[in-house]
């Protein structure tokens, strides 16, 4: 009996219970439209798809994405995809927990799909033909305040006081926009198809939606019951993951005594760095894309198409080069004895380290940057690199691999490196050039 009131007590039960009541008082006690409650559940979505942005920088569990990690490759994404490797976090003043660089990819995609989930939510609104009176327009705002309002205090609670962004990753906090919004657009799909069949004084529009007011009720509460329920997973958690399914990070260890020897890319060579892959970016689909805008801007004769289309090929080219710059720009390679250590000085982190003893390979190239500048690019490959298999359906929790990995003997790449002779002495290994 206690473990279940303090399961009915928490910030998260009182948020979906006052979401859920307010509609329900409003219909029955206060006469509400049924287009008013379809319209706050609209508002729900939206305070949902709003609040999931701003738990998404603090989420401090690592994406298990698609539960396959090509560790050496971590992200398929290129525009941001790669700093999801990136370990550490920036503290910020004040109550709130630091921020991760590592959830930038997300919270940009999370800045897509939150407006398009609220637009799809509100054009399944529409299409329920609502009629919005003066005093509908009243009671809306009341009920969209109530859920926002609701949705915040849970969120505060929960994930910020509550420790709650400790059990999250970025990837695991849009769980809930996408499940919200297949159980609102299937609350508009039902409500649209007992309207066409409402008639009588059974089966009205009022009946209908309240119907459909308390299913959906009795749904929230039962996936609030079984999130909390170890032994038990919903679908979404089956195909998408959950919390308990992302990767708990780990601290790469380091030794505690200075380095023998520490390299990094000059300043000038990592911008030079940074730009060149900004241009290769535009060589693909992104360039094809802006391309294709400046030829309808040079068709059309009009200037503002053609600084359009420049527009984006200048910003795609800058998002790349600073996510090559945070990527690589910003990292010191450690030698200690038989360990090389990637250091990140900006975040202040160790990101990773090879051992000696692993290394399979050793490459030594002169890309047309390289000779450009005089650099070099060392590759070291490990032995015990690891790629995990893709499931169609997310296993039990317990049988997921949730392991970090921070301690093992990566593979590393060291691209434009001045004087490669410091590294490489340390590694016991016939290097092939």
């Amino acid at each position: 009996m206690e473990r279940f009131l303090q399961a009915v007590t928490t910030a998260e039960t009182v948020a979906v219970v006052v979401s859920n009541v307010v509609p329900l008082v409003g219909i029955v006690g206060l006469g509400w439209s049924p287009s008013v409650v379809l319209g706050i559940y609209a508002a729900e979505l939206g305070a949902i798809c709003l609040w999931s942005l701003v738990k998404i920088p603090f989420a401090r569990k690592r994406p298990n994405n698609y539960l396959k990690r090509t560790l050496n490759d971590p992200g398929r994404f290129e525009l941001l995809g790669p700093l999801q490797a990136k370990r550490g976090a920036t503290p910020l003043p004040g109550p709130l927990p630091p921020v991760y660089v590592r959830n930038l990819p997300t919270f940009v995609s999370g800045l897509v799909v939150a407006p398009a989930a609220f637009g799809l939510g509100f054009v399944l609104f529409a299409l329920t033909r609502p009629t919005i009176t003066e005093a509908a327009a009243g009671a809306l705002l009341f009920g969209t305040a109530s859920v926002f309002v609701s949705r915040g205090i849970e969120v505060w609670s929960q994930y910020f006081r509550g420790n709650g962004y400790r059990r999250h990753s970025p990837r695991s906090v849009l769980l809930t926009p996408f499940r919200h919004l297949i159980v609102v657009g299937s609350v508009f799909a039902l409500f649209a198809g007992l309207e066409t069949i409402s008639s009588g004084p059974v089966l009205t529009p009022y009946s209908s939606v309240l119907l459909l007011v308390a299913g959906k009720f009795g749904y929230d509460l039962r996936t609030l019951w079984i999130d909390r329920d170890e032994n038990r997973r919903g679908l979404f958690a089956k195909l998408y993951g959950s919390e308990r399914t992302e990767i708990d990070p780990e601290q790469v260890t380091t030794p505690d005594r200075a380095p023998e020897t520490a390299i990094s890319m000059r300043r000038p060579h990592a911008l030079a760095d940074a730009l060149a892959a900004g241009s290769r970016y535009l060589v693909g689909a992104p360039g094809l894309f802006a391309a294709a805008i400046l030829f309808v801007g040079v068709l059309a004769e009009s200037s503002r198409i053609v600084l359009a289309g420049v527009g984006v090929a200048l910003t795609l080219a800058g998002v790349r080069a600073a996510t090559r710059y945070l990527r690589y720009g910003t990292l010191e390679y450690r030698c200690y004895d038989d360990l090389l250590v990637v250091y990140d000085r900006l975040l202040d982190e160790p990101q990773a380290k090879t051992f000696a003893r692993t290394v399979a390979d050793v490459t030594v190239s002169k890309g047309w940057l390289d000779r450009m500048i005089g650099t070099e690019t060392i590759r070291f490959e490990a032995e015990d690199d690891t790629d995990l298999p893709m499931e169609l359906f997310v296993p039990d929790p317990e049988n997921v691999d949730t392991a970090d990995r921070a301690n093992r003997s990566a593979s590393v790449t060291l691209p434009h490196v001045q004087n490669t002779d410091p590294i490489l002495d340390r590694v016991d290994f016939d290097r092939r050039r």
